[in-house]
């Protein structure tokens, strides 16, 4: 307790406070990494796998979907599993940044909100390749030409909502790394430039499906924000990797 007379500022300093201009010590670890390297295993199927392009893009034709899905069935199907062992890399990247706040003895709310909004983003990207997995079977297995277009569509639709929840990811956890004071202030407003430019193509997208030239500009925004989150994602593993890994100071 505090003693009688003994002002208030001897009081010991909290965990989450550091010195204004001072760097917060980092605890690293080596999953950031693991994670990073697994969610880019993506391009294994992206490269070698040969499914074409599924769900397909804007303005393409009926006929084109059905013959895009009736070329490419079994290798969208083994993509869409490979998906869905990769793409998890993404959470574990996020719980692993998470896991280093709160080792470094930051605060981790917006990191839990970001593991979050990670969760439900590889979800619905999964489901989204799932789907274009099932309107590939069926294209192969005399479903008709309204049903392979309503799939393909669902599927898109699934792929499009994704960009809201991984923007606010990104976001989330680049202000968390910000006020965190433990990493390099650039890469964290990188990450912030990252997701917010995810969420603006989130929120347009959908809307903007059927407009060739408002999609451009929001595919455009896409672009450029995936390329800032992919070096956000690289750079921050390999600080994560780099910095010493144990316990804070004081830990039991």
């Amino acid at each position: 307790m505090q003693r009688p007379g003994k002002p208030l500022t001897s009081l010991r300093r909290m965990p989450n406070d550091v010195a204004v201009g001072a760097r917060r010590p980092l605890v690293g670890n080596r999953l950031a990494l693991v994670g990073a390297v697994l969610y880019f295993l993506e391009w294994v199927a992206i490269l070698g796998f040969g499914a074409g392009t599924a769900p397909t893009d804007p303005g393409t034709s009926a006929k084109d979907i059905v013959a895009e899905y009736s070329q490419h069935s079994t290798a969208i199907a083994l993509a869409a599993g490979w998906y869905s062992l990769v793409l998890p890399g993404r959470i574990l990247f996020v719980a692993a940044v998470r896991d280093a706040l709160r080792r470094s003895e930051a605060r981790t709310l917006l990191a839990d909100f970001a593991l979050g909004a990670m969760t439900l983003s590889v979800a619905l990207e999964i489901s989204a390749f799932m789907v274009a997995a099932g309107a590939g079977h069926a294209a192969t297995h005399g479903a008709d030409q309204s049903t392979i277009v309503g799939l393909d569509a669902v599927g898109n639709w699934l792929d499009l909502a994704l960009w809201a929840p991984v923007g606010l990811s990104v976001l989330g956890l680049s202000v968390a790394m910000l006020w965190s004071r433990a990493f390099w202030a650039w890469l964290c407003w990188l990450g912030v430039a990252a997701g917010l430019l995810a969420c603006v193509h989130g929120v347009i997208a959908g809307a903007a499906f059927d407009n060739a030239s408002v999609y451009g500009v929001a595919d455009s925004a896409s672009t450029a924000g995936v390329i800032g989150a992919w070096i956000w994602i690289l750079v921050t593993a390999v600080v994560l990797f780099r910095a010493r890994v144990q316990e804070p100071v004081g830990a039991d």
